[in-house]
This record gives C-alpha cells, structure tokens and sequence, in this order.
C-alpha cells in the first residue's frame, strides 16, 4: 500500500467524494499525465495550481530526488499539503533554502539550473506560445486602438516568461477547450515553444536554451513537430476519441501519429486523492467544454 495508505479509509474518502477505484476523472488523468514527464533529479520550476499538483505526485512516486523550486524562493521542499501559492507557508516544508525571488531567478534559473519548467496558462496556440496576461485589448481603454480596455486581465507572467526563456523544457498544463488553444495568442507572455515559423524561432530572438515542449490537457499530451514546430496530437488518453480532441481545438490539429497513454495506476490514484489533493481543491475542477 502506497504510503501507508488505510485500505478501509481509501474506500471510505471515495464514497464520500463519489468517486470510484477503478475510474478517473479527467483532472486525475491530466496531473498524472504531467507528473510522468517530471524525470527524478530534475531541477524543476514549478507553479501553483496544477503544476504544483503534478509535481507532489511525481515526487512521491517516480521522482524523489526531483529538487522543486518555487519562484519565491522556496527550493526543495518535501511538500505533505498542497500550497496555495508561491509563498504559502506549507511550501516550505523540508526545503534546504528559503531565500528570494532574486536567487531563484538570478543564482539558480540564470545559471542554469533550469532544467525544467512546469507552467499554466490562459491560452496556449498552435506553436506552444502561452498567454496568461490578457484576453481583448492589453491596453487600458483610454490609450487603446480598440476603444476598450481588455476583456479578461489575468494575473501576468510572473516567473512564466524567465522560466520558459531558461529552462531545458517546459511542460504547459491546461484544460483542453477550443478557446483555450487558439491559432494565435492574444497576448504573447511566454514563448514555451519555438515561438513561430523558421525565421520566427525562440533561437532568432535570441533566447538559445529551451525549446523542448510538451502540452499536457486533461484530453492529451500535443507536442511540437521537430520541422514546423507546430503542436501534433502526440498521446491521448484512454477512452478520448481523437476526433473530440481536433473538435475541441482552436487550430489545425494532426492527430495521425497519437498513440494511447498507459491509465493511471492504482498507486498513483490512491496518492493523488489522499495525499496530494484530498480536498480535491484542484482535483475537483470540470472543464466548461460540452462533453
């Protein structure tokens, strides 16, 4: 049993949460998914929400050695509760620094010790850009060409843009839904991919590590064609129709060369519902998609 994980306690929490042992939901599918990109003794920078969920999940599975680095500063925690952000004090548990954001980007992430990158987004298009600034007009309504300000404004980049621009690989991880993956981004915050077509590569604005990618959605894993850089169906999930994946994507979507992901285990399942997000905080989101 995974954790000491109680037997009669495990069935009891999935009457409680009507859940069931042998079946998974889509958000279950999409922290497992991300978590077995996760190799163990990456140094990987990872952000709350759903990155941070796949992280705990790799760590306690496959990868124990993985060093998690939070952009505040926080960097190799052991994490027993799920963070609500950067700075939540339950991040900090076991972790050998507590330091600034100054040293995770400048001591660690600018020398190199970037190896992976785990990111959310708002959008993310066709060549693995991402937008987590704005939907509509980025500028205010009174300097706007548009005559309006934006229609959603998000959070920002925060360490999204440095993580991507320095990291070996990144790893995106967003609800799979047709206006989520558009053919372009609104708002470039992140070039996660290879930016655009040749002539338009990361490597000719000049960022020159990187470019390593891979998509996760609660549908798929999409990673970007060597030649084109363009996003292909790369593995879906088990029981996905790789037609609801194209229907459900904002851009031409290849989806020829899809193989099946392997289920989650029952290990893995167990230790996501009663050790990484019991309260399914996270766990417990459904897409607004029509199924």
């Amino acid at each position: 049993m995974p954790l000491d994980i109680n037997v009669k306690e495990y069935e009891e929490y999935l009457i409680k949460m009507g859940l069931e042992k042998d079946k998974y939901t889509y958000m279950e599918l999409l922290a497992v998914a991300t978590a077995r990109e996760m190799p163990d003794e990456a140094f990987a920078f990872v952000g709350t929400g759903l990155p941070l969920l796949a992280a705990m999940l790799a760590q306690h599975t496959h990868a124990p050695n993985m060093t998690i680095i939070l952009e505040a500063g926080t960097v190799g925690p052991k994490i027993e509760h799920i963070p609500v952000s950067v700075a939540d004090p339950r991040a900090c548990y076991q972790a050998s620094t507590l330091s600034t954001l100054v040293d995770a980007f400048g001591t660690l992430a600018a020398r190199g010790y970037c190896t992976l990158g785990v990111l959310g987004a708002a959008e993310c298009d066709k060549y693995g850009n991402l937008n987590s600034t704005a939907i509509g007009s980025y500028w205010p309504k009174g300097v706007s060409e548009t005559g309006r300000g934006p229609d959603v404004r998000f959070t920002g980049s925060g360490g999204a843009n440095s993580i991507a621009s320095l990291a070996d690989k990144i790893i995106a991880m967003m609800v799979h839904e047709k206006r989520r993956l558009p053919d372009k981004v609104q708002y470039l915050t992140t070039p996660a991919g290879m930016r655009g077509p040749k002539g338009e590569t990361r490597f000719d604005y000049g960022l020159y590590r990187g470019g390593e990618l891979v998509v996760v959605t609660d549908l798929c894993k999409m990673k970007p064609d060597p030649e084109t850089g363009i996003l292909f169906l790369d593995e879906i999930y088990p029981g996905i129709d790789p037609e609801f994946v194209k229907e459900n994507t904002g851009f031409k979507l290849d989806i020829s060369r899809c193989r099946v992901m392997e289920p989650p285990t029952e290990e893995e399942l167990m230790i996501l519902r009663m050790k990484v997000d019991p309260e399914r905080i996270y766990l417990g989101r459904k897409p607004k998609r029509k199924e």
